[in-house]
């Protein structure tokens, strides 16, 4: 085999990959957002110096993360309803990808603290959503 022609397989090969990954993270995407709202969101565990980039979707009585890019189309996290705490928004000190003017806010799970950060109409849109009644409660409203 001749070394153009064997540089071309590599080459055509490294596309065809190329597109193939573009193609799963489209489709993953598409995937995650059917049926629920999905919005951009950094976690930061409290022992950990920076932001993730994620996806944030909420799920009925779940609210699930996950990587932005990544091969798994299950979340990372998943925390639910009843027992998340959110604490009170604060303007972001620190530059973070993908979201300049976002907020970040403290919160709690059985115990386990982090840091969400996120813009603020979806800070707004996920306080609603933790306040709301979860679907299939009957809620009586005098």
């Amino acid at each position: 085999m001749a070394p153009a022609t064997f540089v071309e397989i590599i080459v055509g090969a490294l596309a065809l990959l190329a597109v193939l990954a573009l193609a799963y993270i489209f489709v993953r995407r598409r995937l995650l957002s059917s049926g629920a709202p999905l919005m951009l969101c950094a976690l930061r565990a409290l022992d950990r110096s920076s932001y993730r980039l994620g996806l944030l979707r909420f799920s009925g009585g779940t609210l699930e993360w996950y990587t932005l890019i990544g091969p798994s189309p299950r979340p990372v996290r998943t925390w639910e309803r009843p027992r998340l705490e959110l604490g009170p928004p604060e303007v972001s000190q620190e530059a973070i990808a993908a979201l300049p003017e976002a907020v970040t806010v403290a919160c709690r799970y059985d115990g386990d603290e982090f840091r969400l950060a996120l813009a603020p109409a979806a800070y707004t849109a996920m306080r609603s959503w933790l306040e709301s009644s979860p679907p299939g409660f009957n809620v009586n409203v005098a």
